[in-house]
């Protein structure tokens, strides 16, 4: 537009001076004059124009690259550039969305990754944690986790947690299993896998290790409950035709006045009701129910349960309430209560309860300590006491402890055992404030 107008000024120009210049040249320099001021508003005008428009351009574009999206132009600089400014502030509003869009997953993987139970770290090519989920807190026992050394983390772990940990070229994308022990002094196991990721040309190696301890055990139990079922539902299938039938010789046998068959008769039906209850009780343990939590009382608790079995209290808490199926909790507690009194019949049991720290923060969990002086156990009887079937009374079932795993686990709590010196057993019970 600007061009025009100095071209037809112009043109104009030159035509008043070949017809006006030999009879008047004051009024051609005058014209000259008022063209050359024109000309030269025009091209300052445009000039400036011009300035404005790129520096709006670089400033957007510098906002761009300093990651700042909320920027437009405003179209009122320039009409001509109007199609310009239009596709600038889309590729801004696109870029800006994008962002946020970028932001929000970011956030949401942050927050999965967080709540997962599997313990992610990221390492560069330096041996510094560039990344890592709150769940590697536990682990190193700190909160401070990125930009730290990571072998200088590692040097407070177990021996196999060393070794499972240790970054070599081979070991890049690879996945095993190892055992370690827990804080408890339990076997924990463990399944840790290793890729070699590339971020920003450099290589990383990301480690995610899961805790399936408490998935194998799982799928044991589960593995129990399925045979149970089975052997229920067959010894059921069988109990009741048997019973039914030594029903009926009770009653021939009193019409035929034979006390020696009816002692007999007597007998068996006895065993039946032993087989019977026997099966109930696995029964019950393959059926047990998930807990139905509400707020009790763990000191009226061990109260009521002290009239059962007589026991010391050592200590009470001060804030001792609990989210707990009561029904099976008090189960597990009179399962262990009596366990101590027949490991011990001739001394009181002592019963202590605490809070239990956890890296170095609140309590966060009540421990329940039923301490007898018997014999305890041995290692072996240790590993196997918690399988069902497994009972080294003469008249056990091998259910009790087993049932009392299962409800201690179904409240996200763990049941551990000690053997004390120089005499005596301790079973613990650890639950979640």
């Amino acid at each position: 537009m600007n061009l025009i107008i100095i071209l037809l000024s112009n043109i104009i120009f030159f035509i008043l001076c070949f017809y006006n210049l030999p009879q008047n040249t004051a009024l051609v320099i005058f014209l000259g004059l008022c063209l050359f001021f024109l000309n030269a508003f025009i091209i300052v005008k445009h000039n400036s124009a011009q300035s404005l428009l790129v520096k709006s351009l670089e400033q957007g574009f510098l906002n761009f690259i300093d990651g700042d999206f909320s920027a437009s132009l405003p179209q009122k600089i320039s009409h001509q550039h109007k199609a310009l400014f239009n596709q600038f502030n889309q590729a801004s509003e696109f870029l800006r969305f994008e962002r946020q869009r970028l932001y929000q997953r970011e956030m949401l993987l942050d927050m999965v990754i967080n709540a997962s139970s599997v313990i992610t770290l990221l390492i560069d090519h330096r041996g510094k944690v560039v990344f890592a989920n709150q769940q590697c807190s536990s682990l190193f026992n700190t909160d401070s986790l990125i930009g730290s050394d990571f072998n200088e983390l590692t040097k407070g772990l177990s021996h196999e947690f060393k070794q499972a940990l240790h970054i070599d070229d081979d070991s890049q994308g690879s996945d095993s299993i190892f055992t370690s022990t827990d804080e408890y002094g339990q076997p924990q196991a463990w399944h840790i896998s290793r890729s070699s990721v590339r971020l920003n040309l450099a290589s990383h190696t990301l480690f995610l290790l899961k805790p399936i301890t408490e998935q194998l055990a799982k799928q044991e139990s589960n593995t129990w409950k399925k045979v149970i079922k089975v052997l229920s539902h067959e010894l059921n299938n069988s109990i009741a035709p048997i019973s039914s039938m030594c029903h009926s010789g009770k009653l021939i046998s009193k019409k035929l006045d034979e006390p020696k068959l009816d002692r007999v008769f007597n007998s068996i039906s006895g065993r039946i009701n032993h087989l019977n209850e026997f099966v109930s009780g696995y029964a019950s343990f393959a059926k047990l129910s998930q807990p139905i939590k509400a707020p009790i009382e763990i000191n009226d608790l061990m109260l009521h349960l002290s009239e059962l079995y007589p026991f010391k209290l050592d200590n009470k808490l001060i804030c001792n309430t609990l989210d707990l199926d009561q029904s099976q909790f008090e189960q597990v507690l009179v399962n262990l209560l009596k366990n101590a009194d027949e490991a011990d019949p001739d001394s009181i049991t002592q019963v202590n309860i605490s809070e239990v720290n956890a890296n170095g923060q609140k309590a966060q969990f009540i421990k329940i300590d039923i301490l007898d002086k018997g014999l305890g156990m041995s290692d072996e009887v240790i590993k196997h006491a918690l399988l069902p079937f497994y009972s080294t009374k003469h008249s056990g079932t091998g259910l009790g402890l087993a049932l009392c795993k299962d409800i201690i686990e179904a409240h996200q709590g763990k049941l551990l055992f000690t053997n004390l010196t120089p005499q005596g057993f301790c079973v613990s019970v650890i639950l979640p404030r």
